[in-house]
């Protein structure tokens, strides 16, 4: 299956593919190395209102719970200590850890024709990029294209 996103630096260096495919229980997505290494799994259980994403990468896991509904979404995480501050739904926000600090900042670059992640926590990379694509999921009318300062 061809790659759902393409993630790349700020020089345009292609960084991380995205490819996933359906299955009867919800989806798998695979967070790749441009070698083909899987470095970061998400695992999705989809309801109507209620999207479930397991995220592991190293040692480490989150879940993500996505809730939809009224206009509004509720985005609560376990495992690691994230927040969302800002609009889910129009692609603007920032993702903060538990004393506040931001650690990322994702947005639409229209000129670019992307989603652009600024990181403030390389650390985190993998799980604010894993977050980013599942918050995408909200938006239908996306470009499948990441970009990472």
């Amino acid at each position: 299956m061809g790659a759902r996103y393409q993630a790349t630096d700020e020089k345009g260096r292609l960084r991380y593919t995205v490819s996933g495919k359906r299955n009867p229980s919800g989806e798998s997505i695979r967070i790749k190395t441009p070698a083909g290494e899987t470095v970061c799994k998400i695992r999705m259980l989809g309801f109507s209102a209620l999207s479930i994403y397991s995220i592991s990468a190293g040692n480490e896991s989150m879940r993500l719970n996505l809730a939809v509904g009224n206009g509004r979404a509720a985005v609560r995480f376990r495992g690691i200590s994230f927040y969302v501050r800002g609009d889910v739904f129009m692609g603007s926000y920032s993702i903060l850890d538990a004393d506040t600090a931001v650690v990322c900042e994702v947005g639409k670059d229209f000129a670019k024709g992307c989603i652009q992640l600024e990181l403030m926590q390389k650390e985190r990379e993998l799980f604010c990029l894993a977050t980013a694509i599942c918050l995408d999921s909200l938006n239908v009318g996306s470009i499948p294209a990441l970009q990472m300062t």
